[in-house]
């Protein structure tokens, strides 16, 4: 009977948790669809009287809002894509390679990701002032990419779980390093892959101070950062209900390839684990 209690208890706590946790979003989505007589009356009013949909095309009327979903995908994308091929290489070389200084690499790798990211804002832009890459989509990238310790880490655990015969067998045959990698190790370890790209992705969408810093025309910006205009200009102006339309479609993207993909997510670092 204790026990019962108990676990009735916890499953009361998860619950109540779970719903602080989601009523800001039901807020937002709740003022994406109110007019704006509803958004400042007082109390709070979960559920619009009359609810409406012209928050979203006034949103995209004020500010450039496409210009911004635009950059966002490219440069979550491009950063996606040079992520996972650095990350790829390096994590089979550390897993199945034996060449000199491969565990102090290695080490250096992870150092990378307890490093706070606020250290290397200062080094990466007098890089890219020098370069002459302010204000540029590549002036956000090229730093991002390099931020890759936790995949490598995550990619080489991976490897590591793949049998050695496979590889000797291949060996054997007459293929190279490169063969082995994405002719076997590849398709073997896909699910892992495929959770880098989404982590990768929506590191990506939801980076901030980077974007902030780099892009300065309003068209030039990511949508994270943009959204940040876009509240700052928005209690003058009397544009919440199109700011939460603008935050409701922000977040749709990341929450629908979490919906789709949580468990892969999930096995994966489990699986990550069985072998150092």
């Amino acid at each position: 009977m204790a026990r019962s209690s108990g676990s009735f208890g916890v499953h009361v706590l998860v619950v109540v948790l779970c719903a602080l946790t989601a009523f800001p979003m039901l807020w937002m989505l709740s003022t994406a669809v109110k007019p704006p007589d509803e958004v400042f009356l007082p109390g709070i009013h979960l559920l619009p009287e009359a609810p409406t949909l012209t928050n979203f095309p006034e949103a995209f009327r004020v500010f450039p809002i496409s210009a911004w979903f635009y950059n966002s995908i490219f440069i979550g994308a491009a950063t996606t894509v040079g992520k996972l091929a650095i990350s790829l290489p390096a994590a089979f070389a550390f897993a199945r390679l034996r060449f000199q200084g491969r565990q102090l690499l290695f080490a250096m790798a992870l150092g990378t990701i307890i490093v706070p990211g606020v250290v290397t804002i200062v080094p990466n832009y007098i890089l890219i002032a020098k370069l002459d890459w302010i204000n540029t989509k590549q002036g956000v990238i090229v730093p991002s990419i390099a931020q890759t310790g936790f995949y490598v880490f995550l990619l080489r655990q991976y490897f590591l779980s793949l049998p050695e015969e496979i590889f000797d067998a291949a060996r054997v045959d007459g293929a190279g390093p490169w063969s082995s990698l994405w002719r076997i190790a590849v398709p073997v370890v896909r699910p892992a892959v495929v959770v880098v790209v989404i982590m990768a992705f929506l590191a990506s969408w939801n980076q901030y101070i980077w974007p902030l810093i780099v892009l300065n025309d309003l068209p030039m910006k990511t949508l994270a950062v943009g959204m940040q205009f876009f509240a700052r200009n928005s209690e003058a102006a009397q544009l919440w209900g199109p700011m939460m339309a603008t935050a409701t479609l922000a977040t749709l993207p990341p929450l629908i390839v979490y919906a789709f993909f949580q468990r892969k997510i999930i096995s994966t670092f489990i699986t990550s684990g069985l072998k150092g």
